[in-house]
């Protein structure tokens, strides 16, 4: 018996061993194709029963077919273009640092904080701050999605709603966890967590 046929899936591609997921929030004006590199060959949303375990070339609701891209400025491992909807990877087992999954150092324009309810922004960190993390932040120990899950799984916090906005326009979001603390796929340096919280409370003094 089939039961995926009714599944609502989440934006997926897979490409050369990489996780991908769909950016539908981005300003993607700023940012444009450049080689193409392969194509959609299997798509799960196209299957009543589709297989579980991804492969290279496989998305859940891209068509099958679909047109793939390099980012130009980007390495594939880090974005990728399908279509006219840009992907980027959140899991990467080659990856050792968040630079090497997200390719973002030396692009980064500054990093915020936004509402967890309609993505707004909140507050940028102040210039001094702001230069800290961008050099920092890239440099962070990559752990795998499901790796971070495991070792975080009995210490759920709360959380702060984050987003880092490139040079070229386009923006990443990510969580951060207090009681850790650690991003989505990486611990915070003492250094970090310390300026985080300072930065947080910069939002309620104004």
């Amino acid at each position: 018996m089939c039961t995926y046929s009714d599944a609502d899936y989440a934006s997926v591609l897979q490409w050369n061993g990489v996780l991908y997921g769909g950016d539908t929030d981005s300003d993607l004006s700023g940012i444009h194709k450049g080689e193409p590199i392969g194509k959609v060959t299997y798509s799960k949303s196209e299957h009543r029963c589709p297989r579980k375990k991804m492969q290279d070339g496989d998305a859940t609701n891209l068509k099958t077919g679909t047109q793939l891209y390099e980012v130009n400025g980007y390495k594939p491992s880090a974005r990728i273009w399908a279509g006219d909807q840009l992907y980027e990877a959140y899991s990467n087992p080659a990856a050792r640092t968040l630079n090497d999954l997200l390719d973002v150092e030396g692009k980064i324009k500054t990093v915020r904080f936004i509402s967890g309810n309609d993505r707004s922004d909140l507050m940028d960190f102040t210039p001094e701050a702001n230069a800290v993390f961008i050099r920092e932040f890239p440099k962070l120990k990559y752990i795998q999605p499901e790796e971070m899950s495991k070792q975080t799984k009995n210490s759920v916090g709360s959380y702060y709603w984050m987003e880092i906005e490139m040079k070229d326009g386009s923006t990443t979001g990510f969580l951060y966890n207090t009681r850790l603390p650690s991003f989505n796929s990486a611990y915070a340096t003492p250094e970090l967590a310390g300026l985080i919280e300072q930065q947080r409370k910069l939002i309620y003094a104004r």
